[in-house]
């Protein structure tokens, strides 16, 4: 989400927004969010679930909301083929030094294990990710 400025399209003002901060000096890191949703480990009903969660927002992602006008990226929704497709489209992703996963609120833990899964096992490692092995699993 971010603050329509002189623009009713999204990724105009995000990319606004980066140039800016960047201008202000030094080499700056910028870490981008995303709603992702991969579901191709997912059963037919939660992948029901997870379109029909963001066809519910994607409303608010059509023009500026409320005073402020905040403005609303889509959420990434369906396979990992089809999420990659969308990301490496995006026109902020190439500006940033990182890409920040952002899980839905409303889901259950097992959803939220799913979509993990599929995100570190299929769309992450296309993204250039590499698990470090000097991460231990927390007992």
């Amino acid at each position: 989400m971010i603050t329509g400025e002189g623009t009713d399209d999204f990724f105009t003002a995000q990319s606004r927004l980066i140039e800016t901060y960047r201008a202000g000096g030094t080499q700056r890191r910028v870490a981008l969010g995303r709603v992702i949703v991969p579901f191709d480990s997912a059963d037919a009903a939660t992948r029901r679930r997870y379109r029909d969660y963001a066809d519910g927002r994607h409303e608010r992602t059509l023009s500026p909301q409320g005073e402020r006008r905040t403005l609303f990226a889509r959420d990434i929704v369906g396979t990992s083929e089809e999420i990659l497709a969308q990301l490496f489209a995006d026109p902020i992703l190439p500006q940033v030094d990182e890409l920040r996963l952002e899980l839905p609120y409303e889901f259950e833990h097992e959803e939220y294990r799913q979509i993990l899964h599929d995100y570190v096992t299929t769309i992450a490692p296309e993204l250039g990710w590499k698990a470090r092995s000097d991460i231990r699993a927390a007992s």
